[in-house]
């Protein structure tokens, strides 16, 4: 039920929201909504983190009790959600400007890393496999590390990770992908590759229904298109790509979304727009970052496939293989794993 909020001389349209489950108040504050919470939400530990553990529990958001804007003071509840900038507004009117308590903000960007996924590897990192395994089994308990890097973590004699010095959030529900990379990102620059693939491995071993957080920080996917691409579901990829383009910015991660979703396409049977993409693509790879040009040669290849242009796919793949006929064929049978590009 939506009303107005009555702060002073101004009036803002608020969603009046009962119950204790906060992930559709996620997905309301996620729309730009601001959300009133009625009903008082149990404290998920022992310890007394209120309102952090509301604010780190919906994300990206920032809250106040309804009675600090009021100026009458008081109670936890109601608590008022909403973007970082609303609540911010919603404050400046107070009578007594109260400061808000605001959700870290997730990182999404881990391309200066990207040498950990990238560079090769011949060796496993035993550490790095038990802090992988530890860590996925406090996020899956819906606890939030806080502050996970090298110096953190203890090893037991039989090379389990142990928490040393955790700044834990306990949350009411699930963390969000956003929210377990960005918990994840203290630990990035103490790794060698070897040292991430073992943590990776670790991560997703313990917690294999997460496969998001390591998409996030290897692939800066936002949406999930990388999971449908694994599983073939390429109608569904080619959907969620397009929905990450609507707002990436960043030249090379948009010449990267466009090739997947070129060879999404293509294998979704749409081959005309799979080819419209791929020449985006190159456009914007010539235009803004000219060295990832010759990567997108298999996207090419697998879109012209696609449309019956055999001969043309393997030109094309001439300049990225050895052996391009051995490598067309390997890409268009029908139960070919398209590799997915990444920049």
């Amino acid at each position: 039920m939506t009303f107005l909020l009555e702060l002073g001389a101004t009036c803002v349209e608020a969603t009046e929201f009962t119950g204790t489950d906060l992930l559709p108040v996620r997905e309301l504050v996620e729309r730009g909504e601001i959300v009133v919470l009625r009903d008082e939400i149990r404290q998920p530990s022992s310890l007394d983190q209120w309102p952090r553990d509301v604010a780190e529990s919906v994300g990206e958001c920032a809250v106040v009790p309804l009675s600090s804007l009021t100026g009458v003071g008081g109670p936890r509840y109601p608590l008022v959600v909403g973007r970082r900038e609303s609540i911010r507004f919603l404050c400046s009117y107070a009578e007594r400007v109260p400061v808000p308590c605001e959700a870290q903000p997730v990182v999404t960007d881990y391309r200066e890393f990207r040498h950990l996924w990238l560079g090769s590897s011949q060796a496993t990192d035993a550490d790095g496999f038990a802090i992988g395994v530890a860590l996925a089994r406090v996020h899956a308990r819906n606890i939030l590390h806080g502050d996970a890097h090298r110096g953190n973590w203890l090893f037991d004699r039989d090379g389990s990770a142990l928490v040393h010095d955790p700044r834990p959030v306990f949350l009411h529900g699930p963390p969000s992908a956003e929210q377990c990379a960005t918990d994840i990102r203290p630990l990035l620059p103490a790794l060698m590759p070897d040292g991430w693939q073992s943590f990776r491995l670790g991560y997703r071993r313990m917690w294999p229904e997460e496969g998001r957080v390591i998409d996030l920080i290897q692939l800066s996917d936002r949406t999930g298109w990388a999971a449908a691409f694994r599983a073939r579901e390429f109608a569904r990829a080619a959907e969620l790509t397009a929905l990450q383009l609507e707002t990436e910015d960043t030249p090379i991660v948009r010449v990267m979304l466009l090739a997947n979703r070129a060879m999404a396409l293509s294998r979704a049977g749409r081959h005309d727009e799979g080819l419209q993409d791929c020449l985006a693509a190159l456009e914007l790879a010539g235009r803004r970052c000219p060295h990832t040009a010759n990567g997108l040669g298999i996207t090419l290849a697998v879109v012209l496939a696609g449309q019956g242009r055999q001969a043309e796919a393997a030109d094309t793949l001439r300049a990225v293989a050895d052996r391009p006929e051995q490598l067309l064929d390997r890409l268009t049978r029908p139960d070919a794993q398209l590799p997915i590009m990444n920049m």
